[in-house]
């Protein structure tokens, strides 16, 4: 029966039997996760034991609506973004980018309480941090670009403390993703400091 059949049918049959194997084999994800880093022990002040001065409330801290996904963006003109897209963050990066600020804050100001922001009514601070982040991605000049508004307000007053633009450009130490993280952390801990300065000297605190 088989001798009938031309030979280059069974050719094309076991083909696209083969073919349809390799097609159901799972497929590993090539999708790469990273996530912002905090300052190191060596970046720190020396830890105090004494009581908070002064409570700030942090937040709310917003982002740019094109920051708002979870792949990786890199700004590769003044008007255009290359999306990369295995290479994600770990978790939204609007909390990981909160998260890492307060790390930074309460180990540059211990002589501080922080809270985040949403908090209890019975927990109100006595000054509230706002955040506006404007740009925080690398770009085609091997450089990552952190642009902020932030201001610091009496939380019962809304008296003005402080309103500061800040913007940073660190380098990129490397032409790969992680170095490109490294450095967006980099500048998110310049930014911690900058802050802190300006939480220190609130109430006559002294820097540690």
């Amino acid at each position: 029966m088989l001798r009938s059949i031309p030979i280059w049918v069974l050719v094309g049959f076991a083909c696209a039997t083969l073919t349809g194997c390799v097609a159901l084999e799972p497929r590993a994800d090539p999708s790469r996760f990273f996530t912002l880093t905090p300052l190191s022990q060596v970046d720190r002040p020396q830890s105090q034991s004494n009581p908070a001065a002064i409570s700030i409330g942090l937040g709310p801290v917003k982002m740019a609506g094109y920051l708002d996904r979870q792949q990786l963006v890199t700004r590769v003109s003044q008007n255009r973004f290359q999306v990369a897209e295995n290479d994600r963050w770990a978790e939204p990066l609007e909390e990981n980018f909160t998260r890492v600020l307060m790390e930074n804050l309460t180990a540059l100001a211990p002589t501080t309480g922080f809270v985040g922001y949403p908090w209890r009514a019975n927990e109100r601070p006595k000054y509230q941090l706002e955040i506006e982040v404007l740009r925080f991605e690398p770009n085609s000049a091997a450089n990552v670009e952190l642009l902020a508004r932030w201001q610091l307000r009496e939380s019962a007053t809304k008296r003005l403390a402080r309103s500061q633009q800040t913007r940073l450009s660190p380098a990129i130490a490397g032409s790969s993703t992680e170095a490109a993280v490294a450095a967006l952390s980099a500048a998110l801990g310049e930014f911690s400091r900058e802050i802190a300065q300006a939480v220190l000297a609130l109430d006559g605190v002294a820097k540690p």
